[in-house]
């Protein structure tokens, strides 16, 4: 009992268990909020798993969240968007538990409804 302490002291979150589920959790939280700012920023339906990914892939620039949160103020700016930095990061923040509750749910897999970067069911 004591070992899943020290690892959810480690990684920072309360919710996470060991280093491949927070990953898994990030990873998600992200193309979560990521199709939430494409649907605010009124992008195409086929564009909004592109953009989400690319809301990811912007979160490797720097450790924390300060950077997909930076990311997503700059594209809210230009699509004319106004949104406030304490709303983008309170949807991070319930994205992240979105995350966490999909991912409890089936084990650490994604079951074929809940991905949203996928267009078709297979």
């Amino acid at each position: 009992m004591r070992s899943n302490h020290r690892e959810i002291a480690k990684c920072g979150r309360p919710l996470c268990i060991d280093r491949d589920t927070e990953t898994d959790l990030v990873a998600r939280r992200n193309i979560l909020t990521g199709l939430w700012a494409a649907k605010l920023l009124g992008l195409p339906a086929e564009n909004h798993a592109a953009y989400a990914w690319s809301v990811h892939f912007a979160d490797f620039e720097q450790s924390g969240d300060e950077d997909i949160l930076s990311r997503l103020a700059m594209d809210m700016r230009r699509g004319g968007v106004r949104v406030s930095y304490r709303c983008l990061r309170r949807e991070l923040k319930e994205n992240e538990l979105r995350a966490f509750f999909q991912i409890a749910l089936v084990g650490g897999r994604t079951p074929r409804r809940a991905r949203p970067w996928r267009t078709e069911d297979h």
